[in-house]
């Protein structure tokens, strides 16, 4: 079995964090589907101002929202990595799914990643 990414959301802004129960990250419904995540999903969180990472799960929020764990601060950019245990002949034709966002955090492109080489 490998672990590789599944899909990976770039340049989300950080809209709001919470301090309280639960632990997870809320986003958009609307961006997590362009990334083809699950409500509960398990997500890595990687903080570019800062360089801070965290796991957590994510939940469906409103439109636009980022809402983090005390992972980040209003402002923050992350970048939220979906990871797949996969193996050896899923490998093959593996595509991750990776997004990009706007300041805004609206979709603006989709595009597909391969494990070829």
């Amino acid at each position: 079995m490998s672990n590789l990414v599944r899909s990976v959301i770039h340049n989300a802004t950080v809209t709001q964090v919470s301090n309280d129960w639960p632990v997870a990250l809320r986003l958009d419904p609307i961006v997590m589907r362009a990334a083809e995540l699950l409500p509960l999903e398990e997500v890595e969180i990687v903080n570019i101002s800062t360089g801070a990472r965290s796991r957590t799960y994510v939940q469906p929020g409103a439109a636009g929202e980022v809402r983090v764990f005390e992972a980040a601060r209003p402002g923050d950019i992350i970048s939220i990595i979906a990871f797949a245990q996969l193996h050896a002949g899923q490998t093959l034709d593996h595509r991750a799914k990776i997004v990009t966002l706007d300041a805004n955090n609206n979709v603006i492109t989709i595009a597909d990643a391969t494990t070829q080489y």
